[in-house]
């Protein structure tokens, strides 16, 4: 059986990956990015669900360092 690597949105098929980084990056009703208000705990999850070198993590990574974390540290720390 193949596995689905699509999701269809609005009848159209997206990726994703592409799908969870524009939801990560998009602002909620409190005008923050979701990346801001999610724990740390939720991004470590997200952040190893996806590959190296994913857009995903290189967007976790830079928020990390942007808190003023060390992003091998507070990702280890929150995994589990």
């Amino acid at each position: 059986m193949k596995k689905n690597t699509t999701i269809k949105i609005a009848g159209h098929d997206r990726d994703p990956a592409t799908v969870t980084l524009e939801w990560l990056e998009s602002r909620g009703r409190n005008g923050l990015r979701r990346i801001e208000t999610l724990g740390w705990k939720r991004l470590a999850a997200i952040y190893y669900a996806n590959p190296p070198s994913s857009g995903i993590r290189k967007a976790i990574n830079a928020e990390a360092r942007r808190c003023g974390y060390t992003p091998s540290t507070i990702l280890a720390l929150n995994a589990g």
